[in-house]
C-alpha cells in the first residue's frame, strides 16, 4: 500500500517542528538562566554560543553519515539525542554544567536540520522546490512561535524545570513520529566521493556565498540581541527573559506570515529580490 505523500510530509514537518523548538523555547531564557547559576556577562555568551560553535560542524559531518545512511535515521537519533539533552538542562548545577550540556545539545541537532532538510527537498515536486522549502521554514517559524510562548509562560512562573522537562516529552514523541516515516535505502549505499574541485568551484560562485551570507547575517544579529538582553534589565526598558519571549513571539508571527509568499516569489523571479528585501526589513530594525 502507497503511503500519502501529503502524510509523509506532515510527519517530516512535525519532525522539523518539534527538533527545532527546543532551541527556540531556549533562545528567549538562556542567558538569564545562565546568569541565575552564577554566570557573567562573558560566561552567558559563551553559553549562548556553545550550542552554534558545535552545531555547525556537526551539520557538515552527520549531513554526510545522513548521505550514507539515509535520511530517517539520523533524524530519529538526534531528537533522541536532544531530548536526552533537554532533561539534562534541568540538572545543570553550574555555568560549566550548562555550557557542557550546551555542546551537546548542539550535537544532536547537527543530526536534525539535514535530515529534515534533505528529506523534504527530495520528496518536492520539480519546479516547486521554493514552495517545498518554504512550508519546512513555516514549520521552523511555527515552532519558534511555540517555543519562544513555552519560554514566556515558564519564564513568567519560575517555572523553568517543567519547560526543560517538557520539550524533553516532546522530542521522545518526534522521533516516534520520524520513525514511521517511509524512505527507500539502497543496501550497500555509499556517499560519493566528495570533488572538491567542484566544491571549490561552487563556494566561489555568487548564489551561495550570497545565501550563506545573507543567513549569517540574519544569525549573528539574532545571537548578539539573545547575548545582550540581559543588559537591559533595568530602566528604562526593564526587559526580562518573559517580556523578551513577547517580543520574539512578534518576529516570528511576521515570519510566517512572509515566508510562503516568498517562496512563491522566489520560484517565479528567483531568490535575490526576496533575500534583499528580507536583509533589508531587519537592517532597518
Amino acid at each position: 500500500m502507497t503511503k500519502s505523500p501529503r502524510r509523509e510530509t506532515a510527519k517530516i514537518l512535525f519532525a522539523t517542528l518539534v527538533g527545532t523548538m527546543d532551541n527556540n523555547a531556549l533562545i528567549p531564557i538562556i542567558a538569564f538562566y545562565a546568569i541565575s547559576l552564577g554566570a557573567d556577562l562573558f560566561m552567558a555568551g559563551l553559553i549562548v554560543g556553545a550550542y552554534s560553535i558545535v552545531h555547525v560542524p556537526a551539520n557538515l559531518v552527520f549531513g554526510r553519515v545522513a548521505d550514507r545512511i539515509g535520511r530517517k535515521r539520523p533524524l530519529v537519533y538526534g531528537l533522541l539525542w536532544d531530548s536526552i539533552s533537554l532533561a539534562l538542562y534541568a540538572v545543570a548545577a553550574s555555568p560549566i554544567g550548562l555550557l557542557l550540556v550546551r555542546f551537546s545539545h548542539g550535537l544532536g541537532g547537527g543530526f536534525v536540520g539535514p535530515a529534515s532538510m534533505a528529506l523534504v527537498s527530495e520528496r518536492a515536486p520539480h519546479g516547486r522546490t521554493g514552495r517545498a522549502l518554504a512550508l519546512y521554514g513555516i514549520s521552523i517559524a511555527v515552532a519558534v512561535i511555540v517555543g519562544f510562548a513555552f519560554a514566556g509562560i515558564a519564564s513568567a512562573r519560575g517555572a523553568y524545570t517543567t519547560l526543560f522537562f517538557g520539550i524533553s516529552a516532546a522530542l521522545w514523541i518526534g522521533a516516534v513520529v520520524a520513525s514511521r516515516i517511509s524512505e527507500r535505502v539502497e543496501r550497500g549505499r555509499t556517499a560519493p566521493p566528495l570533488d572538491r574541485r567542484a566544491f571549490l568551484a561552487f563556494l566561489r560562485s555568487r548564489r551561495p556565498i550570497a545565501g550563506y551570507a545573507a543567513i549569517f547575517a540574519l544569525y549573528f544579529v539574532l545571537g548578539a540581541l539573545v547575548t545582550i538582553a540581559p543588559d537591559f534589565r533595568g530602566p528604562p526598558i526593564e526587559l526580562t527573559d518573559t517580556r523578551f519571549a513577547i517580543a520574539l513571539i512578534a518576529f516570528a508571527l511576521v515570519s510566517v506570515a512572509v515566508h510562503y509568499p516568498s517562496g512563491v516569489l522566489s520560484d517565479r523571479i528567483g531568490p535575490a529580490l526576496p533575500s534583499a528585501l528580507g536583509l533589508a526589513a531587519p537592517a532597518a530594525a
